[in-house]
Formats: C-alpha cells, sequence, structure tokens
C-alpha cells in the first residue's frame, strides 16, 4: 500500500487555501511564509539518499491543486467529449481505462514545478477519477511550525475529471494525458491500491519536496504494481541535478530564483539519475514516455500507449536549461559595492551622504545578516537536509545582523560605531573570498558562483566605504586640540 497512515482523521470541510482568515491574519501569514516557503518548496531528501530515491514540491511542493471531495462527495461521471476522451482499451471486455495526467507549471510559486495525478476511468461503473497525491492545507494555523518540524502532511484525493480540468483551465495550465499499457489484473491492482490509500486513515504522509511528493508517488506506486519494472527502467544518468532542474522551472520567477539560489545547500549538486529526476512531473512523463518494460506488457514492450493534450495553455514551457545570470549577479553587486564605497567616501567630507550611507548599511545588515541567522537556524535546528552545510553562510555572515545597529550610529556619525562597523564589513568580505577560495578544492560542490560574484563586491563597497569614514575621525582624534 502506497503512503503513510495516519491516525489523525482530516477535517472533510478545511479547506486547500486560507481564505477564512481575516487580512491581518493573512498579512501575518504571508510575511512569515515569505521567510519559508524557499524551503517549504524545496525541502529536500531527509532519510533518503540522492540519488538513490529522490520530491513533493518544492515542489516546488504545494504544488498540487487538486480538490479535496467534500463529506458525502462522490465522483461525478459525466464530461465533455473535448475535455475526457480518452483511448478505448486495449483488451476486448476491460472497462479500465489508465492516464498519467501531467499539469504544467502555473504562475504561484507553489505551481512553478508543475504537477500530476493519476487518472483512472471505470465504464463498467460509470467513473472518471483523479486521484491527487498533492494536496495540503494551506490555512492551518500550524503549517509553519509543521514545516519548521518537518511534519508538513499532505494526502491523497480523489476528484471528478472535469472539476480538475476547469480548475486548471482557470489557472491557464496546461493538461496533458498518457495512457498507459497495463494488463488488466495490473489496472486493477493499481484502482484497489489507490483507493485503499485514499481512506481517510490512510491517505496521508509527510510530505518532502525531492523525496516524497505528489509526482514520486505516482511514480512508486506505478512501480509497485510494474514489480520494480519502472525502476529497473530509469538507472540512466540524469540530465542535471536537483537545483539546476529547481532553478530552470524557477526562472521566470526572479525572488523565487534568488531565494533557491540562497538556501539550497550541496546536497542539490550531486549527480543523479533518472529515477531522482522524477520529482518534477515533467520528468517523471518523460521517465514514462521512454520506459520499455518487455513483452510481457499489454500491447508491446512500451509503457505508454497514447499521450494526448487534453488543455494547452497559453503561457510558454519552462526552459531546457537553468539561464545563465552570473554576468547580472557580477553587474548587481558592482553597481551596489561602487555606490556604498562613493557614499562613504562623500560622507567623510558631508554629512546627508554619511547620513544616507549608514542607513543603507544597516539595511543591507539586516537584510543580509538575517539571511545568515536563518541559513544557520534552517542547518542547526531544523531537519530539512536540503540547507545543511550551506556554503552560503560565507557569503551572509550571521554576525553581520550586527551592521543593523551600528549602521545607525555611522549615520549619525558615531566613531566608535563607524570603527566597528567596518570591522564587522572587513570580516564579511573575508569570509566571501574564503568562500572564492573553497572553488580550488574538490570537495566543493555548491553552485553559488553568481551568488560569490555579488556579494564580494558588495561587502568590498561597505568594508571600503566604512574605512573612509573611519579615516576621516581618525583625522579629527589627530587634529583636535589637547587640553
Amino acid at each position: 500500500m502506497i503512503g503513510s497512515v495516519s491516525s489523525s482523521r482530516l477535517d472533510p470541510n478545511r479547506r486547500r487555501h486560507g481564505c477564512g482568515h481575516r487580512p491581518t491574519t493573512r498579512a501575518l501569514r504571508a510575511i512569515l511564509l515569505g521567510a519559508v516557503v524557499p524551503i517549504m518548496i524545496l525541502d529536500g531528501p531527509g532519510a533518503n539518499a540522492v540519488p538513490a530515491r529522490v520530491p513533493d514540491t518544492l515542489a516546488i511542493a504545494g504544488k498540487g491543486s487538486g480538490d479535496r471531495p467534500r463529506s458525502g462527495e462522490h465522483p461525478v461521471a459525466e464530461h465533455s467529449v473535448a475535455e475526457s476522451r480518452v483511448v478505448e482499451a486495449r483488451v476486448a471486455g476491460d472497462p479500465l481505462t489508465v492516464q498519467i495526467l501531467t499539469f504544467g507549471p502555473g504562475s504561484h510559486p507553489f505551481t512553478r514545478f508543475g504537477h500530476n495525478a493519476i487518472r483512472i476511468v471505470d465504464r463498467g461503473a460509470g467513473t472518471d477519477i483523479v486521484y491527487n497525491f498533492g494536496t495540503f492545507t494551506f490555512d492551518s494555523p500550524r503549517l509553519i511550525l509543521d514545516f519548521l518540524k518537518g511534519r508538513l502532511r499532505y494526502w491523497l484525493s480523489r476528484s471528478s475529471m472535469p472539476a480538475t480540468v476547469r480548475a486548471y483551465r482557470r489557472e491557464n495550465r496546461t493538461i496533458e494525458a498518457q495512457e498507459l499499457n497495463l494488463s488488466s489484473a495490473e489496472k486493477r491492482e493499481l484502482h484497489a491500491r489507490l483507493e485503499v490509500n485514499a481512506r481517510p486513515e490512510n491517505r496521508e504522509y509527510r510530505y518532502d519536496y525531492f523525496a516524497d511528493n505528489c509526482s514520486t508517488r505516482v511514480r512508486d506506486v506505478l512501480d509497485a504494481v510494474l514489480r520494480g519494472r519502472l525502476r529497473a527502467s530509469a538507472v540512466g544518468q540524469g540530465s542535471m541535478s536537483l537545483r539546476a532542474h529547481a532553478l530552470r522551472m524557477a526562472s521566470a520567477d526572479l525572488p523565487l530564483y534568488t531565494a533557491l539560489l540562497i538556501v539550497l545547500g550541496p546536497r542539490t549538486d550531486r549527480p543523479i539519475d533518472e529515477w531522482a529526476e522524477a520529482f518534477l512531473p515533467e520528468m517523471l512523463q518523460r521517465t514514462l514516455r521512454g520506459a520499455l518494460l518487455g513483452d510481457d506488457v499489454a500491447a508491446g514492450g512500451h509503457l505508454v500507449k497514447a499521450e494526448q493534450v487534453l488543455v494547452a495553455a497559453a503561457r510558454p514551457p519552462a526552459p531546457r536549461e537553468p539561464p545563465n545570470r552570473l554576468p547580472a549577479f557580477l553587474g548587481v553587486g558592482i553597481a551596489v559595492g561602487l555606490v556604498l564605497y562613493l557614499l562613504g567616501r562623500a560622507g567623510a567630507r558631508s554629512s546627508p551622504p554619511r547620513f544616507l550611507f549608514g542607513w543603507l548599511v544597516a539595511c543591507a545588515g539586516l537584510v543580509l545578516g538575517g539571511i545568515g541567522c536563518f541559513l544557520v537556524g534552517a542547518w542547526a535546528l531544523t531537519p530539512h537536509a536540503v540547507v545543511y552545510r550551506n556554503e552560503n553562510v560565507l557569503l551572509f555572515a550571521p554576525f553581520a545582523i550586527a551592521l543593523t545597529v551600528l549602521g545607525l550610529g555611522t549615520a549619525i556619525g558615531r566613531p566608535g560605531a563607524t570603527r566597528k562597523a567596518f570591522q564587522l564589513a572587513a570580516a564579511a568580505l573575508g569570509l566571501a573570498v574564503a568562500a572564492c577560495a573553497l572553488k580550488l578544492f574538490p570537495w566543493s560542490r555548491q553552485d553559488n558562483s553568481g551568488l560569490i560574484l555579488m556579494m564580494l563586491p558588495l561587502w568590498a563597497g561597505i568594508a571600503a566605504g566604512t574605512r573612509a569614514l573611519v579615516h576621516k575621525h581618525a583625522g579629527e582624534q589627530v587634529g583636535k586640540p589637547v587640553g
């Protein structure tokens, strides 16, 4: 049986989206989620090692958007020919047709990585059911706490095909169907497994973006029915790392892209195989398309018999490779660093630029030091292995949070605060240089070159600007009359 057994029953009326909260509560939740969403979307493999078995997204992923059935609700059978036409069964008298539905990316961060589900049409019973492993509740008051403790729960839901099509069409997301070439016995077993797994006492599971998500659950239940033959067909080298896949899927959302680049640790840069790549729905789709399982499959060696596009979205597909943004990161770092340096120099001669420089240093300390503290806390205090041993801690020095106060002291012309701000900035620059030097050693696998190119000139600008102010204060002390 696929899925973890939960001793608690979910409230069947609990909704996936937090529409019932007051505006203030929703705003607070948004702020809190902003700090942890990158890891919620990319919650790395815990007990499962990469690449032996790897994600649901990130997706990422709260990427599922299946409807949770209300109490007493049953799948409906009516549907339009355009939305739910299926290929006739290959075996005479076989009432079941099995399709894997692959949903394209959406606009929300939780939907950037796509989604998938299993559709079973039973002509004998007159049902057309979509089994969705990506269902979760967004309005739980324990959402963030459960996530931080590694207890984020997803569940398997059942919905009608027409409702599923309507939901994804509203979100302007593509739906593609792959009809599977299974024997009658395999279809019946798959159907039975899903029905048992969908029971309230069985449907919950502990979500993990890379090791246990909507896509890996689909993959694993198919492999169980096929007695390991799907796993055996997906042993080739993966096309890219987990980080590269995550970044290419998030490339259209620059804040999300940058956040993922920062929070992902070296574990996501390891080589993976095709089986591990199936954490992404579109990669599982590709794996199924290429699966050759032998002559004992119903109509030959190919697992997928037919494919069709049910809904075509008016949006471009995800890129095949992550974008090269090294020049952009370097340009941002040089520009910001140069501005800070020039403001520091000007502040040695005039109060307004010094005041602006101090405030910018305080803001930089709050943001950059805050990111460093978050990375250290996530490494030390949470079970999210995706952020462990993150070399970006060297680029976002946690102690830089003190610049939040020292920058304000610099703004109002306090010599002691300015001197300490320079010392902290110089130390942060030294750590950034160390992060760069790590690339000379073979054990440093983390792909953070873009962040290094950005943070080196930025810290250099802060250090040079505060140094100019320190020299100015030192000159005033030398010229000050004694007595």
